[in-house]
């Protein structure tokens, strides 16, 4: 592969071809079908491509009998040693790598054979995609450092010219290599000749000039200034050894049961293993996350597969202590430089002076350091290397390090989690309960060293015991302490991140460890803590770059379990305080929101103290916080702050209705105890409110006895809106029912408040139920329901405003109007797609389609009955499934399928009567009798 491929049956088609370079390369590692698809077709692959790809690998099964082994990871392509010039050129830098140092003369024969080696530029002639081109110029770096490394021996060992010849050639083909052309002068000069040393510098300056437009770097003008000088240290010694720098190597022992994190070690090591990306730099990468994510185990597994790019040594050192605080570092560096040789007591005092005596050490060499646990970026940048050289840092804070590669790590996923359970367990413990090890590792929050803490007390305890481990787990006030194994204690270890908080951000972690929610925006970190939301949204910033906090996206933040159950030790408030305080500031915004939605049919009461904050996108405000008031109600619920719970429960309402959100109305309300006593305010709200469920939910016989209790506690306070409310939904229950005489009492009621409420939203939901049985004659209805849409659009209510064309598309289509109804019922369809009301859009799709039906337009009104009955499927509508139903049964109808309509008619008439719709039902079995005729 170095060079023009040469690859048995040559006959083979390019693709083909492809799929046998990506499989050879690919050494050990399976290669799934996903990856060869995205390599052989990059751009756009074709409905066959797994087809297609099945075939090659047939193909070239036939040609490789015994070859080719698949398995669920992918296949591979099982080679022998010796049979891929690209793997043995690698075998033998590495050991010529490894040589150098004390064995010159193996080294320059390992390194002279794998040069030979080489033909030319890696898979010449393929149509390779992105991840063979980068494996081809990943072996080109390689072949560059071989070059570089047996010439650099070549003049230790004293034949500057036989490296000058492969410098030259080289040169000729990578100009722009400074180590390359220093190396290049410095054989000129070993070689006599230093006139052509300083015109190898003079043509690499005027190249880097042409190309780059810089200057040359430290190396190349060292040595140009060391030629000038006559410097007698560029001449080769007799014997270097008593001159030549230890080679240390510092690296603790990999974890030998390290799983998973794939893409992170494929990213690290691809990214140590390019040389110097910027002239005078080395590359410096960033390991960022919690405590106990796995940070320094990543680190010394990748520095561990890196090693041998970096002969001249790997050093190591713990830059925190036990009690989190920074190692001095001067006792670092001197650590360092003792480490490479330097006698002890020649090392300077000041730090500054350690880290240039250790700069000028490892300048021009391949050394790589692993910084561990770094809590100050001043630690970082006075260990960052020069050329050739690595810097690999772990830290659980954000350091701004200029020029730092950055990965932040997150939890394991599930699978990943339950494969480390095993490898700690033991393989059988996880296969007789797969259930607890899923389960085990998803309580440890995807956490490496919680997961390995559980899986080592599992260990330690006869017969299975996953499952024993996952209930005692499941204790969140026991957890942490089961999750303390011998020196792994994840409490302590969380608490390091805790001391170098400021005071107030340490207040703040505390405060929303406490609370329920699991994310949260700075406006409510601002309420609590009472400060402006700049100074909190900071102070969560804070925690973020201290990896106690997590960004959840968009503003929002969210904290990882174990942390949460850390913070919420920590002294301060009782929880039940902080979670009373986070009520009220819930309250006071959703309040302030729910003022400008566009459309409330309930009326709440004024927020006591606006948040203007909250209340800027009350729709997109909603949105974010519903899953945070779910569930803070049952928490208030449950600390006896019942009303809190109950204003905030009813807070949620008229946005829910105006997105369908009927499940979260629900979830919000069956959490208030019944039968607890509330304020008569409350209490009628309330009972408003879950009326209103009912009648949503399409039980108007379970609505009744709230909305009456609701209208006769909104009586006693003489609340005309509430009152209004109350009996409106009591008279549409009551009709729904059949019950005409009492549904028109009930709305008389309502009707006698308008001149109290004229000109509001009730008087405009008033007038919207002007209708069938309520109004004397379809003149009346259609003036009430204009009055009802004037005064919405007033108001800017848009569902209300919705409703009223809703209801006038009905009177029109009763009226034998279908042109003006489709009108009217697109107006309303239009509305509740934008507010994204599911439940009411279905409402105006089913009037649409019987405008629709009566207009001859058989075709729309088909594709809408079924966008209606999928929808009301899928959010539990049964009037939207029975109306569905009911259209789609007079489309079979209309087109001479009666047995279709029957099937689909006595549907829809049994559902109405589940419901106990009576006037629907009827309509239905009028339909149902045409088409059993």
């Amino acid at each position: 592969m170095l060079g023009p491929t040469e690859l048995p049956g040559q006959t083979l088609a390019a693709k083909p071809r492809l799929v046998a370079l990506l499989l050879l390369t690919a050494g050990r590692r399976p290669v799934s079908l996903d990856f060869l698809v995205d390599e052989v077709w990059p751009q756009r692959p074709p409905a066959s491509a797994v087809a297609n790809l099945r075939t090659y690998l047939s193909q070239l099964r036939k040609l490789f009998p015994g070859r080719i082994s698949s398995d669920s990871g992918g296949y591979r392509f099982e080679v022998a040693e010796g049979e891929l010039d690209l793997a043995e050129f690698g075998a033998l830098l590495t050991a010529g790598r490894k040589a150098a140092v004390d064995r010159p003369e193996a080294a320059r024969a390992g390194l002279r054979a794998a040069l030979e080696l080489w033909r030319g530029q890696p898979f010449a002639g393929e149509p390779v995609g992105p991840v063979l081109r980068a494996r081809a110029a990943a072996a080109q770096d390689d072949y560059l450092a071989a070059v570089e490394l047996y010439s650099e021996l070549l003049l230790r060992g004293g034949e500057p010219a036989a490296a000058q010849a492969l410098l030259r050639a080289t040169v000729s083909e990578h100009p722009l290599r400074e180590h390359l052309r220093s190396l290049l002068v410095l054989a000129h000069y070993q070689g006599g000749d230093p006139a052509g040393a300083l015109l190898a510098f003079q043509d690499a300056r005027s190249v880097l000039a042409a190309s780059l437009g810089i200057d040359p770097g430290p190396e190349l003008t060292a040595i140009h200034q060391a030629v000038l000088r006559r410097d007698p240290r560029l001449l080769p010694a007799a014997d270097d050894s008593a001159d030549r720098l230890a080679t240390p190597f510092q690296l603790p022992p990999a974890v030998a049961d390290f799983v998973g994190r794939e893409d992170e070690i494929t990213r690290l090591t691809e990214l140590l293993r390019k040389s110097d990306p910027v002239p005078g730099a080395g590359v410096t990468a960033l390991i960022g996350g919690m405590a106990g994510i796995g940070k320094s185990t990543l680190a010394v597994r990748v520095a561990h597969e890196v090693a041998d790019l970096f002969p001249d040594g790997c050093l190591y050192a713990d830059l925190q202590q036990t009690d989190g605080s920074a190692v001095p570092l001067a006792r670092v560096l001197g650590r360092f430089l003792r480490a490479l040789g330097v006698p002890g007591e020649t090392l300077p005092d000041d730090p500054q002076e350690r880290a240039d005596q250790l700069r000028s050490l490892l300048a021009g060499r391949r050394v790589l350091i692993v910084a561990d646990n770094a809590t100050e970026a001043a630690q970082v940048r006075r260990l960052m290397p020069g050329p050739g050289g690595a810097l690999l840092v772990t830290s659980r804070s954000l350091l701004t390090v200029p020029g730092a590669h950055i990965l932040e790590l997150r939890p394991l996923s599930t699978g990943a989690g339950v494969a480390l359970l095993a490898r700690i367990a033991g393989r059988a413990a996880v296969t007789a309960e797969p259930d607890a090890a899923a389960a085990l590792a998803d309580l440890c929050g995807g956490l490496p060293l919680g997961i390995r803490a559980a899986g080592m007390r599992s260990a330690s305890l006869p017969g299975p015991a996953l499952g024993r481990i996952v209930a005692r787990l499941s204790d969140e006030h026991q957890r942490l302490d089961r999750l303390t194994v011998g020196d792994i204690d994840i409490r302590a270890s969380l608490a390091l991140s805790y001391r170098r908080l400021s005071p107030r951000a340490l207040d703040l972690l505390r405060l929303v460890s406490i609370l329920p929610m699991r994310t949260f925006a700075a406006w409510l970190p601002a309420a609590l803590l009472d400060v402006r939301e700049p100074e909190a949204y900071s102070l969560a910033e804070e925690l973020c770059d201290a990896q106690v906090l997590t960004r959840a996206g968009g503003e929002r933040y969210g904290l990882h379990d174990l942390v949460r159950l850390s913070a919420s030790e920590q002294p301060g408030p009782p929880a039940g305080e902080l979670i009373a305080a986070a009520g009220r500031a819930y309250l006071a915004a959703a309040l302030t929101a729910n003022r400008r939605l566009p459309g409330r049919p309930m009326a709440l009461p004024a927020p006591s103290a606006p948040v203007p904050e909250a209340g800027a996108a009350p729709v997109e405000w909603f949105e974010a916080e519903l899953d945070g008031l779910r569930a803070l109600v049952p928490s208030l619920a449950g600390t006896g702050q019942v009303e809190l719970a109950a204003r905030l429960a009813t807070a949620t309402v008229n946005f829910c209705v105006l997105r369908g959100r009927i499940d979260d109305w629900a979830a919000t309300h069956d959490v208030i105890p019944a039968g607890t006593p509330l304020p008569p305010a409350t209490a009628a709200l309330l009972a408003l409110s879950v009326g209103s469920l009912f009648r949503f939910r399409d039980d108007n016989q379970g609505a009744l006895p709230h909305l009456r209790r609701s209208y006769e506690l909104y009586r006693g306070l003489d609340d005309a809106a509430g009152m209004a409310g109350a009996a409106l939904g009591w008279a549409v229950a009551e009709q729904q029912l059949g019950h005409v005489g009492e549904a028109v009492a009930a709305f008389e009621r309502a009707v006698a408040l308008l001149p109290v409420l004229d000109g509001t939203p009730a008087a405009g939901y008033i007038q919207l139920t002007f209708r069938q049985p309520f109004s004397s004659s379809p003149e009346e209805e259609n003036a009430a329901l204009g009055r009802a849409l004037t005064i919405f659009e007033a108001a800017g209510d848009v569902w209300g405003a919705a409703e009223a064309h809703t209801f006038l598309a009905a009177g029109h289509r009763r009226r034998n109007q279908p042109a003006v109804a489709a009108r009217h019922a697109r107006e309303a369809v239009l509305a509740y797609t934008d507010l994204r009301d599911q439940m009411q859009l279905t409402v105006a799709e089913i009037v649409l389609t019987d405008a629709y039906l009566e207009l001859g337009s058989i075709d729309q009104a088909r594709v809408l009955a079924g966008q209606c009955f999928a929808r009301a499927t899928r959010i539990g509508h049964r009037w939207g499934i029975a109306s569905a139903r009911r259209a789609a049964g007079r489309i079979e109808l209309l087109e001479g399928r009666p047995a279709a309509a029957a099937e689909l008619l006595t549907a829809a008439e049994a559902g109405f009567r589940e419901m106990g719709l009576v006037r629907p039902a009827e309509q239905t079995h009028s339909l149902l009798l045409q088409a059993l005729r």
